[in-house]
């Protein structure tokens, strides 16, 4: 089974980077919660998503700010209805053409084989400087 688990988040993953969102919805419960840890008022788009419409608007809208360079899993482990991976993520933001790298963990759990829940976790404060382009200065408080 954890096999197959893993062999389903790659699927997921790849469909994700090229844009195929209908493919990648696939494998998702229709009640699926998809929720990203990540500063809202940077990643508008992200926060918590609440079914396969919202995470399919979830999803386009990365796409639409940033192209996908690579979104690749650099580990996964998985066991019985629960896996977790790392991700290894390069975008090219479209309005800036900055790029920007991080690394994601998603902690993922499975019902019959199907996503029914992403928990989504990344070195936010970096991804927000690489965002905007410059670092924050913390020494003013």
């Amino acid at each position: 089974m954890s096999n197959d688990l893993r062999a389903k988040l790659y699927e997921v993953y790849e469909a994700f980077r090229e844009g195929r969102i209908d493919s990648a919805l696939k494998r998702f419960d229709d009640k699926a919660v998809f929720t990203s840890y990540a500063p809202v008022d940077i990643f508008p788009h992200l926060g918590r998503q609440v079914g396969k419409p919202a995470i399919a608007a979830m999803m386009a809208n990365m796409h639409a700010e940033f192209e996908h360079l690579a979104y690749n899993p650099i580990f996964i482990v998985a066991e019985r209805d629960a896996a977790a991976a790392i991700i290894m993520v390069r975008l090219r933001q479209r309005s800036t053409s900055r790029v920007i790298h991080l690394f994601s963990a998603h902690f993922v759990q499975f019902r019959d084989g199907i996503i029914t829940e992403i928990r989504e976790f990344m070195d936010s404060f970096d991804a927000v400087q690489q965002v905007l382009g410059r670092e924050l200065d913390l020494s003013k408080q």
